[in-house]
């Protein structure tokens, strides 16, 4: 896939080994505010862990990652985890830099993995873990038509120790 527009000024490219450094400056100057909710934001402290993480991204090729740009620049992650042919599942992860919130940058996002999901991959389900209590994330299924499966009780642990329950969306093709 090439570079695909979202909304104005907004698309999603598939991910390069050159966007490490980005990803990275964008993790170190925004740990408090991606830190609430993404748990390898207080372990990611040099480049070259962003650069063995996207180089192990890149290396999965079941499982798809796209940046987000705003322009040329980067303003976040989405792809494709635990890809699943034998059941037709595959489920889509995604952080956005603070700055780039509450545009619709990112249920547009979602929207077109989504398509790819369902189009390009031959998928029947995907599949959105989300932090019960962060309701901006929780929201992106929701408008998308999600339906809400279950909650996983004490799923994940945030940096801070905190284990929290994860709501699971679901959209059937």
């Amino acid at each position: 896939m090439k570079t695909k527009p979202l909304l104005k000024g907004y698309s999603l490219r598939p991910l390069h080994t050159e966007d490490a450094p980005a990803i990275f400056r964008s993790i170190d100057t925004q740990r408090a505010y991606l830190g609430r909710w993404l748990p390898f934001v207080a372990t990611t402290l040099r480049v070259e862990q962003t650069r063995q993480v996207v180089a192990g991204m890149l290396a999965d090729r079941a499982n798809p990652v796209f940046s987000i740009r705003s322009g040329e620049a980067f303003a976040g992650l989405i792809g494709f985890k635990s890809a699943d042919a034998q059941t037709g599942v595959i489920e889509i992860g995604y952080w956005l830099r603070e700055e780039h919130q509450h545009k619709g940058v990112m249920t547009a996002a979602v929207g077109a993995l989504c398509g790819i999901a369902f189009g390009e991959l031959d998928m029947r389900r995907v599949v959105i873990r989300c932090g019960v209590g962060n309701l901006p994330s929780n929201r992106i299924p929701q408008r998308l038509g999600f339906r809400r499966d279950r909650v996983e009780v004490r799923a994940e642990q945030l940096s801070d120790g905190e284990w929290i329950d994860l709501n699971v969306y679901v959209l059937d093709r």
